[in-house]
Parts: C-alpha cells; sequence; structure tokens
C-alpha cells in the first residue's frame, strides 16, 4: 500500500502519457480511499503525507499535532485501505493475496 501511494505523483503523469494501467491504479486507489471510511483526520494526514508530499512532521503543525500522531493516523488509514483491497481480492475482483515468498 505504502509503495502504491508513493508511486502516485508518477502515476498521475503517467496517466498523462496514456498509461491505461496507471488509470485504472489510480481509479482504483481513489475508490479504496472512498470505501475504507477514514475519518477526518486520517483522510487528512494521508493527503499531506503522499498527495501533498510533506514529511510526518510538517503534517503535524500543519495539523496542529506531534508526528508521532501523524505516524499513527496514517498507519491506521493504511490498514484500512488494504483491508478495502484484500476484500475486492477475496471476491474475485482482480485483485490476488499472495504470500511474501509468491512475490
Amino acid at each position: 500500500m505504502k509503495r502504491l501511494l508513493r508511486d502516485y505523483h508518477a502515476l498521475v503523469e503517467r496517466q498523462y502519457d496514456g498509461d491505461y494501467d496507471a488509470v485504472i491504479l489510480l481509479v482504483d486507489l481513489a475508490t479504496a480511499i472512498e470505501k475504507a471510511g477514514l475519518t477526518e483526520r486520517q483522510r487528512e494526514a494521508l493527503t499531506l503525507v503522499y498527495f501533498e508530499d510533506l514529511s510526518q512532521v510538517e503534517a503535524g503543525k500543519a495539523m496542529g499535532v506531534r508526528q508521532d500522531t501523524v505516524s499513527k493516523l496514517v498507519k491506521s488509514a493504511l490498514a484500512k485501505i488494504a483491508s478495502v483491497y484484500e476484500a475486492w481480492a477475496r471476491m474475485g475482483e482482480g485483485y490476488a493475496i499472495t504470500t511474501e515468498g509468491e512475490r
């Protein structure tokens, strides 16, 4: 999940170069975030750190909280988003759940 979010800006660029796979990944990510049931604070922390490229310290200052709070918010948001992808995989919607050794 972190890797997908770290690559967010590259995916945005690739979609404008006609990369349809990037478009699909971005749409799926947006849908997963929407379905994840994030709190406003989780969504804000995720947005600042991954979409606006702020460090957790900078995001904490913007949110009026400490870095460790931002870290906890991001971690819980990532877990919720990952659970959406896992649910999709269990329903056979194009994603597969693999173990570390299968990759």
